[in-house]
């Protein structure tokens, strides 16, 4: 082969080395892409069990746990707030943005968990929304003061009785109960919250105290919300 002689690449060959290289840096750009748009955004993660993880910036435990800790969750003073709204029932309410809050897909009661160390997450649940007509027990309560209901809800539990309840008004102007059970010690670790639900007799928003510290608490108990 002469020097004057040129290498002829035959043009199949060509084209497919082009197109080759063009696909290449497609799937570059592609992964570059959702490397940068998995940086950028929060995330839904589904954890083992259902349970969608909401992330550090946004079935019911029907019963008293028992292998909670009994510290709270501590929160920065500084703590930006969040809003969370509901995914079946439209109450919403403010929380520290520091928590990882969680809800369980499907979950008839509307429930909000807080993920904490290596605590259970169902036992966690710190929000839910009950409807008094699915029990015949309950069903009386959506004709009677909400207040009785709260004075009663204890013994479906593992409450040895009630030391006080005390109504309140939020500054949304839901109607509340801070209600305090005794445990087996006569001692009321932790305050339960009940709302009435405007136009809903037979809906109850269920809140409990035990992983917040008392400010915190007192924050999102007045910015719950019912639209």
């Amino acid at each position: 082969m002469s020097e004057e002689e040129e290498i002829q690449i035959p043009t199949n060959g060509k084209n497919a080395l082009i197109v080759a290289v063009v696909l290449f840096f497609i799937l570059i750009s592609i992964t570059y892409g959702a490397f940068r748009h998995a940086k950028s955004r929060t995330g839904t993660i589904v954890l083992p069990g259902g349970i969608t993880y909401l992330g550090p910036s946004p079935a019911s435990d029907k019963g008293q746990p028992t292998s909670t800790p009994s510290e709270k969750i501590p929160v920065p003073t500084d703590v930006t707030w969040a809003t969370q709204i509901g995914k079946k029932f439209p109450y919403s309410f403010l929380y520290p943005s520091s928590l990882s809050i969680g809800v369980f897909p499907g979950d008839p009661f509307d429930g909000v968990t807080v993920f904490w160390g290596n605590t259970n997450p169902q036992e966690n649940i710190f929000l839910r929304v009950e409807n008094l007509k699915e029990s015949s027990e309950s069903a009386k309560y959506t004709k009677l003061p909400k207040k009785e209901y709260v004075s009663a809800w204890w013994k479906q539990y593992n409450w040895s009785g009630i030391g006080d309840i005390k109504e309140f008004t939020n500054s949304h102007g839901m109607k509340g109960y801070r209600a305090k059970y005794l445990d087996g010690s006569g001692v009321s670790p932790f305050e339960n919250v009940f709302f009435e639900v405007p136009a809903h007799p037979e809906l109850v928003i269920w809140m409990r105290g035990k992983l917040f510290p008392d400010d915190v608490f007192d924050k999102m108990l007045d910015s719950v919300a019912w639209k």
